[in-house]
């Protein structure tokens, strides 16, 4: 029996049947596929593709909405409410919500997507005249096969483990794997890359994946499996080998003209081109809706009040936008705010309209999609989403320093017999992320040290679409329990401070604050952290 292979056009194609009993349709032979080094390459370049993909709602609208169930952001857009959408910002996602499938069936289309490559470079006679290409091209889908089944295994908590090709038939029926099997074979895939993959590019194949980009996602994904050991040993590979280094300024690292920085260690790549959706859709879903935006996650006062209550000014300023005419607003019915540029203390757009107050929680949006008015495409607006050149970047040196950090903690206290100390952590990575925004060194130890770190965290990445990860990976050191089970639920630390103590006018008291209830996250309760499996395949798994 010959092996088909799919079509890329019609693989990407969204259907209504089950997707693991979905038909195979579209198809050539590999007698007369995969048989030149350019058709093995360009086959690659659809896996790249598939991470994440061109349309808003296939997998990017998901990062937008798990970060509504966050302490940092709100659903923000009260005209969206009462869709499927609220279902995420309040931990009542069920397996037949509609945005909940389309992020699992394009991660998994790009995992057998994967798999066929594999198996397909494997028989192609370029392995004859070219063994090493071959190799090079396996250990990049295997980075990216790894990268798919990570994000899969961050939101849950079972799935099924499909490292081959298999018929229809064979789906049926197949069992789900661990958290263990899955951050296995993860590990192997990127561990395989990091030994084939080149250290750099031509700038012509910039965004391909890189051996540094497999040392850091290897350094993540042990910290996320609590290999403390392994964490910090490839996150040394990447801060001490890597060629990678902290931009000076904070807020130019998100700039749409800074693509591929010097801090940046993997960034998905989008270009302008009218005919074509090579875009990034960030920029839409969150911009205000005054400014062609949809207006969803918008930051929270919480996340504001955490940055106040450091002095962490320049962060605040690179990740937050925020109306300040509150005294005006029951009049005029309109949020103005000053975006600052990447210096942080430049005033770019001196009276920038948020939103109207009808379509807003917070009156506030998020700097990092942002782009400057002088920055933007033709048409920049809603029927332009899938078009705007702004790289959306993955993972970057400062996450790595954090992670090493951490890992470092766990290594002295949780792990015992480490060769250094606290004063290596606070002095070191911490030190290097908090100077960089004129910040003084933390001073805590023990337990709190660990909570500072996480803290830190937050205001380093927030608006980067991380929160959800954190808070449910992260354990508090009195209980060993997933943050989340202090943040929310009916005596969450967001929950109690909504509901009793903010006084941000936005939020509490404007016409329109109640359009999104103050309780959010109040139906939390420990296990609603993992996402259900879509009901579309729930019933063909064990």
């Amino acid at each position: 029996m010959k092996k088909v292979i799919f079509i890329i056009g019609l693989l990407f194609i969204l259907s209504c049947q089950k997707f693991l009993d979905e038909p195979i349709r579209g198809v050539q032979t590999v007698d007369n596929y995969f048989q030149t080094e350019e058709e093995c390459e360009g086959f690659l370049m659809g896996c790249y593709k598939g991470m994440y993909q061109n349309d808003w709602w296939m997998i990017q609208f998901f990062y937008v909405l798990t970060e509504t169930a966050t302490d940092d952001a709100w659903l923000s857009n009260p005209t969206q409410s009462e869709l499927d959408y609220k279902d995420f910002s309040r931990f009542q996602v069920t397996p037949s919500n509609d945005y909940l499938y389309p992020f699992w069936e394009y991660m998994y289309k790009n995992i057998f997507q994967c798999n066929l490559a594999i198996e397909s470079y494997k028989e192609s006679p370029v392995i004859e005249s070219n063994p090493e290409f071959i190799r090079d091209l396996v250990a990049e889908v295997r980075f990216i096969r790894a990268y798919c089944y990570f994000e899969l295994v961050k939101n849950f908590e079972e799935l099924p483990l499909i490292t081959a090709t298999l018929s229809p038939d064979d789906l049926q029926g197949i069992t789900k794997s661990s958290q263990d099997e899955v951050y296995s074979q993860i590990e192997a895939d990127f561990l395989f890359a990091s030994k084939y993959l080149p250290d750099a590019y031509e700038a012509v194949d910039l965004g391909r994946a890189t051996k540094g980009a497999a040392w850091a996602f290897l350094s993540k994904a042990y910290l996320y499996h609590e290999n403390w050991q392994q964490a910090k040993i490839y996150a040394d590979s990447v801060i001490d080998h890597g060629g990678y280094a902290l931009e000076p300024e904070f807020g130019n690292i998100w700039d749409i003209n800074n693509r591929n920085g010097m801090e940046s260690i993997y960034e998905i790549q989008t270009n302008y081109d009218p005919n074509y959706a090579n875009g990034n859709s960030m920029p839409i879903l969150t911009g205000g809706r005054e400014d062609h935006g949809w207006y969803y996650a918008a930051p929270s006062s919480d996340l504001e009040n955490a940055y106040l209550a450091q002095n962490d000014t320049l962060r605040l300023r690179a990740t937050i936008i925020k109306a300040y005419n509150e005294a005006t607003a029951e009049t005029d019915d309109v949020g103005k705010a000053s975006v600052y540029d990447t210096d942080g203390t430049t005033i770019a757009v001196p009276s920038f309209t948020v939103s109207r107050l009808r379509d807003s929680k917070s009156m506030r949006i998020n700097r990092k999609f942002y782009i400057l008015p002088e920055d933007r495409i033709p048409n920049y607006g809603h029927d332009y989403r899938n078009y705007i050149p702004k790289n959306h970047i993955v993972l970057r040196l400062a996450e790595i320093k954090l992670a090493r950090a951490e890992a470092m903690w766990h290594m002295i206290h949780t792990v015992g017999g480490a060769d250094f100390s606290e004063a290596d952590i606070i002095n070191g990575d911490i030190h290097d992320i908090r100077s960089r925004v004129n910040l003084p060194d933390i001073i805590s130890s023990g337990d709190q040290l660990l909570l500072d770190l996480y803290q830190e965290r937050r205001l380093e990445l927030a608006g980067e679409l991380k929160r959800w990860d954190e808070i449910r990976r992260a354990k508090h050191p009195s209980d060993g329990l997933p943050l989340v089970n202090r943040i929310m639920g009916s005596n969450g630390t967001f929950v109690n401070y909504n509901t009793e103590q903010n006084t941000d006018w936005w939020e509490t008291q404007s016409p329109y604050a109640n359009r999104e209830p103050n309780d959010k996250g109040i139906d939390y309760s420990l296990g609603r952290e993992w996402l259900p499996i879509p009901a579309h395949d729930a019933g063909s798994l064990k």
